[in-house]
């Protein structure tokens, strides 16, 4: 019997790097979609077209969830969320990633299919928080290859060995004559071959997967397999909060606590390219340029304390101000801290940080509305293209 739908609860959303299988939670919304570009040919002496000439395929993945801490972060960077770099981690290491989404049989704790999508790279971000509302993190990646799959997309992380590894379960052969999805070697990732494998290879027979060059710290194999038993498991994550409402979020500028802030928005572009090659159907990889990040921020008019610090970089400075415009090198800092909901006792437990060392006001807005309060927006850029996340405070 065909079901009605698929409804949210049995659907889940795994990001793949490096470190191996991250079950991604608190996830509110995911878009996979695929583009072909194809051009339709003619020739001269036929009344009908000839047929489409296809180039190589555009894949989208774009997702969003609430923004409680650094795990999804952690996944698309390759570190370590349980020992997360103190100094923290810039957005620059936003890398490549495969993804898989996972749909539940209706009745049982299985899988009735999975989506796989290889090699993704992350494109551009935005970090939102509001006064009213929930913390949030989106993410796009951007790739040329993803296929629907039968089965499981398994994922196997071994710390063991140097040029040659064995699978837990026999891979399912692709229509393209690969075996595997994916192999990522100390975050590199090999492409398969049926001979001898070279630097930047691997090849498979049966269950045993040979490489050229000798792992260091992480071998991780994604393959499409048919399991036994039934591997369904709900995500969840008891350790970080449910949400961050804006009530949690603290935002100061240069070491000044702002009062009345009402949103914050950052949005970043990693500015990456693709590269191909003759004779490959898929992208080579992509190429990231320097990072553009910008912003806003919206805070009730109060007083001229923020206009001022954002003009002269201190409280209190001048009599008139004309933020962003000359050439004075006049740049703050913007530290947004997120906190732990549950926490009840002060100093209240920091969950996340975001830090952006240098920004500068690149316009302003300043809005009133009959029975409303007088509200102000800044927008802004980094000025240094940096942006660090770090678990817990700074």
């Amino acid at each position: 019997m065909t079901r009605i739908a698929v409804p949210s609860k049995e659907l889940q959303l795994h990001i793949i790097g490096s470190r191996g299988d991250y079950a991604a939670t608190r996830i509110q919304r995911l878009t996979l979609s695929s583009e072909i570009p194809s051009e339709t040919k003619d020739e001269l002496g036929n009344s009908a077209h000839v047929g489409e000439a296809k180039d190589t395929p555009n894949v989208t993945l774009s997702f969003s969830a609430f923004d409680v801490g650094v795990r999804i972060f952690s996944a698309l960077t390759g570190t370590d969320a349980t020992a997360y770099p103190a100094g923290g981690v810039d957005i620059s290491n936003l890398g490549q990633v495969d993804a898989a989404i996972y749909v539940k049989d209706p009745d049982v704790s299985d899988y009735v299919k999975s989506i796989h999508a290889h090699k993704l790279q992350i494109r551009d971000f935005s970090f939102s928080y509001t006064v009213d509302g929930d913390s949030t993190e989106d993410y796009t990646a951007i790739g040329s290859s993803r296929r629907y799959l039968k089965y499981d997309v398994q994922t196997d992380l071994i710390t063991e060995g140097t040029t040659s590894f064995t699978l837990t379960e026999t891979p399912l052969g692709l229509n393209n004559g690969d075996h595997l999805l994916s192999v990522i070697l100390d975050g590199t990732y090999l492409d398969e071959v049926t001979g001898t494998p070279a630097t930047g290879q691997y090849s498979v027979a049966g269950t045993t997967v040979t490489t050229f060059d000798s792992r260091v710290a992480r071998f991780v194999a994604v393959y499409h397999s048919n399991p036994s038993g039934t591997n369904w498991s709900d995500v969840g994550d008891v350790n970080l909060p449910v949400a961050i409402r804006g009530k949690d979020v603290d935002i100061s500028i240069s070491a000044n606590d702002i009062s009345r802030v009402q949103s914050v928005n950052l949005n970043g572009n990693l500015n990456v390219t693709a590269v191909k090659e003759l004779g490959n159907r898929e992208v080579v990889g992509y190429q990231s340029q320097v990072p553009t990040i910008e912003g806003s921020l919206t805070v009730l008019d109060t007083d001229t304390d923020l206009i001022s610090l954002l003009t002269y970089g201190t409280v209190g400075s001048g009599m008139e101000w004309m933020p962003g415009e000359g050439c004075a090198n006049t740049t703050v800092t913007l530290k947004i801290e997120l906190k732990d909901p549950c926490d009840v006792l002060t100093p209240f437990d920091v969950k996340k940080t975001v830090y952006l060392s240098e920004i500068v006001v690149t316009g302003e807005s300043y809005t009133s509305n009959v029975n409303d309060n007088a509200s102000q927006t800044f927008n802004f850029k980094s000025n240094d293209a940096s942006c660090v996340i770090y678990s817990g405070a700074m």
